[in-house]
């Protein structure tokens, strides 16, 4: 049942971003966190619910399909757990009840659209983890002050980003890149103990040791593809070898060919009248027949190789606001 696999706290807990946003707020410095999460997992982390904007909804709150009427956190987390699906409990309804999670074809929360614009007066952008190609919110990041620096912690360069003199573009691992702006803040001891103290040792240790897999994963993979690229390479080189063999022998077949003398020039008296046509091999000069005795023209061949570019996508997609 995916209720379950995607249930707050069944199976996923804050990784060292999250618990980054939650110190932000903290510290008074988070203006607003927008988030396509449905996990929760800021919230978990101590980011203030009224700090966060859930533009896809979340399993925070639930309601009756019918009747709208909401329904108790406690016992949907027990129908979850148990597989079935529970039933409105006002009287006449018996509705069905859902998360208030934004489905395919839904309409997004009102206060997500009402919000947008608590992004323009952020003094500094934060965009973790995400492909920017869900829209509307794939938009906020431009919302932002020209004058706003706007920072993507990502595996890849999305959206806008780069098209403006203050984008800073930290690629990589998300938490690897995060550390990075730790330690520049100087919290970098902080947060590790924050996040370590909120998920405990062996899930910090079992996340670390899976960033450090995907690591070596990636690396496998881009050495792989360069094995795959130097292959195609040496292949089409050796096949450009071989076509261009029997061309320079042909051409320096041709060379001699175009090396004998012209043909003489018979007597005037000999020349054949107006109108018929000239003997071949006697009347007209070998050179003529290339144009210019140099042989038919040569052409190299040439391998091209194009590479693809894997589009990994992380499991967090969050644009945040960041102010003084």
């Amino acid at each position: 049942m995916l209720a379950r696999e995607l249930y707050p706290g069944a199976r996923y807990r804050p990784t060292v971003s999250h618990v980054f946003l939650a110190l932000l707020a903290r510290k008074g410095l988070l203006h607003m966190l927008f988030t396509q999460n449905i996990d929760c997992l800021e919230r978990a982390a101590g980011v203030p619910p009224e700090r966060i904007i859930e533009a896809h909804g979340s399993f925070a709150t639930q309601r009756c399909i019918d009747c709208k009427a909401p329904f108790d956190g406690g016992k949907m987390k027990e129908f979850v757990a148990r597989g079935e699906v529970p039933r409105c409990e006002e009287e006449g309804c018996g509705g069905l009840v859902k998360p208030d999670i934004v489905f395919f074809g839904e309409a997004l929360p009102r206060d997500f659209f009402d919000q947008m614009e608590r992004v323009r007066e952020a003094d500094v952008v934060l965009v973790m983890g995400t492909s920017l190609q869900v829209h509307p919110f794939a938009g906020l990041p431009d919302i932002a002050d020209k004058a706003a620096p706007r920072v993507l912690f990502n595996r890849e360069e999305v959206g806008s980003f780069g098209t403006r003199a203050d984008d800073v573009m930290v690629l990589g691992d998300c938490d690897a890149g995060v550390r990075k702006l730790a330690d520049a803040l100087g919290w970098r001891q902080e947060l590790e103990e924050a996040w370590r103290e909120l998920v405990g040792e062996d899930e910090a240790e079992r996340q670390l040791q899976g960033a450090t897999k995907r690591v070596a994963e990636a690396q496998d993979e881009v050495g792989k593809l360069a094995e795959e690229v130097e292959e195609v390479l040496h292949i089409d080189d050796g096949e450009g070898k071989q076509r261009e063999a029997p061309k320079e022998q042909d051409a320096e077949v041709d060379g001699h060919r175009d090396q004998s003398p012209p043909a003489v020039p018979r007597p005037a008296e000999e020349v054949k009248g107006e109108g018929e046509p000239p003997t071949p091999e006697t009347d007209v000069p070998a050179q003529s027949r290339f144009g210019d005795g140099a042989g038919p023209p040569l052409t190299d061949g040439k391998g091209e190789v194009e590479q693809g570019e894997e589009a990994n996508k992380d499991e967090v997609l969050k644009a945040g606001a960041v102010s003084q």
